[in-house]
């Protein structure tokens, strides 16, 4: 009985100790295989896309505007500088994109 005891019992501690090694050598040698992706063109996260369009609304040459929708700008971008531009409804967002320079051709 004793017989197959004793390598059943190597058996498994040799089994533990390479299964070991090899986790711990696969886990050394994943950072070498790994690549970052190139960003996505198609697609931009909101935050970036909030700041792309807070700078193109910075350069609005406001006073090239008639003198209604300069108020409107004026006042909406006072607000996005107070509250944020969460604070801007989808409307609000479109007038100012509508009042950026390559828009006004």
């Amino acid at each position: 009985m004793s017989s197959w005891v004793n390598p059943f019992l190597v058996g498994i501690v040799l089994g533990v100790v390479l299964g070991m090694l090899h986790h711990a050598w696969r886990r050394w040698r994943m950072p070498a295989r790994r690549r970052v992706e190139l960003p996505n063109s198609a697609y931009s996260a909101p935050g970036v896309r909030n700041q792309e369009d807070r700078s193109r609304w910075g350069h609005i040459e406001v006073h090239r505007l008639h003198p209604l929708n300069r108020d409107e700008v004026q006042r909406l971008l006072d607000r996005v500088d107070r509250e944020g531009i969460h604070s801007l409804s989808s409307k609000e967002r479109l007038f100012l994109d509508n009042m950026t320079l390559p828009r006004m051709g």
